[in-house]
């Protein structure tokens, strides 16, 4: 039987956003503006009043024979073969409810889970806000949302101050708002704010010199006073990947891709072979950002910015970062701004990397992945798992533990 002598963090769960964020936590005088711009009742979400996103509601699942894949994830459900079965059987109200994770919701319910997990601290992080979010167009709704939400998981986090922690998310469709925001949540005690590795609205996160989607008028600020804002308040950027499906509209009629995620659904037979678009859409997305920010001198821009990539996996930064370091070298006279250290001395110095509890490689390539690789259960989504499978796979392929 496994045992550990050593605290266990969780850099990367996750809670399933509850319809509280919007009818108690939304400002009533900004209840309508974000009624009509990103909305979750009872049944359904919508973004921008017109695109209907997943809601991760108990009607959702009321109307499957399954599971919620949004909380499903919790005690000694870390065995996949379990979920397959599970998949494949018609289940009860009372069995959907019993697999419904309440923790999703309730830091009080978290906690006995966490126990049973082998967590002893443990991040949160939002599932459908994190992926409709950056497509509100409205910036004052989406700045009222950014604070319901953050003020919604810091009440999250009162049962254990000392044990749960929110990553807030932040309204980048505005600079201003989004540097407001960042001081506002580093006073509250949150670690990290959230970015999204996407082009959402022709803004991709490193383009530090632009103002934002709908941000007329606003001088002095732009990304870069983001970063600076992160720099000078010490939150950590978390770069959270979640491939592109539903928001961005039709992925096939749209002229450009929001993310290197949509490559895969453009490639498919949509009557034939069929790849799902998460299968390599988080690695991509993570492997686009990372070349981003170390080839382009952005990491010595912003030299105390600390910056979490989450949910990518992590075995492929090695090869990514390597090959980063020969392309610096060979494309240094065609870089227009200056960049003094090699990539893997900036992600060294300045970034972590999530992994999983069953991301093997990791665990045998454990000399590399020590001083930069953090473990994620990714609870309670269908694919988390707790401390216990990740020492079990430790131990397999190191045969260490600790």
């Amino acid at each position: 039987m496994l045992t550990k002598d050593f605290p266990v963090f969780d850099c990367d769960a996750h809670i399933n956003d509850p319809h509280t964020i919007w009818s108690e936590y939304v400002e009533p005088k900004y209840r309508e503006l974000v009624r009509a711009s990103f909305w979750k009742d009872g049944e359904q979400s919508y973004v921008n009043g017109r695109t209907a996103v997943p809601a991760g509601t108990k009607s959702d699942v009321a109307k499957s024979i399954s599971y919620n894949p949004a909380t499903v994830a919790g005690p000694g459900m870390g065995d996949k073969r379990i979920l397959r079965r599970l998949q494949q059987m018609k289940l009860t109200p009372e069995q959907k409810d019993y697999l419904d994770h309440k923790g999703a919701e309730d830091g009080a319910a978290r906690l006995p889970d966490m126990d049973l997990m082998g967590i002893d601290q443990v991040l949160v992080i939002p599932t459908m806000i994190v992926n409709s979010f950056i497509y509100m167009e409205n910036v004052d709704a989406a700045n009222a949302l950014a604070r319901a939400y953050n003020n919604w998981v810091y009440d999250y986090c009162k049962p254990s101050r000392e044990r749960l922690y929110g990553a807030a998310i932040l309204p980048l469709q505005n600079p201003l708002y989004s540097v407001r925001e960042i001081e506002r949540v580093r006073k509250m005690g949150f670690p990290v704010g959230l970015i999204r590795p996407s082009d959402a609205k022709g803004l991709y996160p490193n383009r530090i010199n632009a103002a934002g989607v709908d941000s007329p008028g606003i001088r002095g600020y732009s990304m870069d006073a983001v970063y600076r804002a992160f720099e000078e308040t010490g939150l950590v950027v978390g770069m959270h990947t979640l491939p592109i499906t539903s928001v961005a509209g039709s992925l096939e009629a749209k002229a450009t891709m929001d993310s290197p995620s949509q490559f895969l659904h453009r490639t498919r037979e949509p009557d034939g072979r069929y790849v799902d678009i998460q299968t390599m859409g988080f690695v991509w997305e993570g492997a686009t950002w990372l070349a981003q920010v170390l080839l382009s001198g952005f990491l010595d821009r912003y030299p105390r910015l600390k910056m979490a990539i989450f949910e990518t996996n992590a075995t492929w930064a090695l090869q990514i970062i390597e090959n980063c370091d020969r392309l610096f070298k060979l494309y240094r006279n065609e870089r227009k701004v200056s960049a003094k250290r090699l990539p893997s001395e900036a992600f060294a110095q300045q970034c972590v990397i999530g992994f999983e509890s069953d991301e093997k490689p990791v665990f045998r390539l454990w000399e590399q992945f020590q001083d930069v690789g953090i473990w994620a259960s990714d609870a309670y989504h269908h694919d988390g798992s707790g401390a216990w499978e990740a020492l079990n796979y430790m131990a397999k392929e190191t045969g260490v533990v600790g």
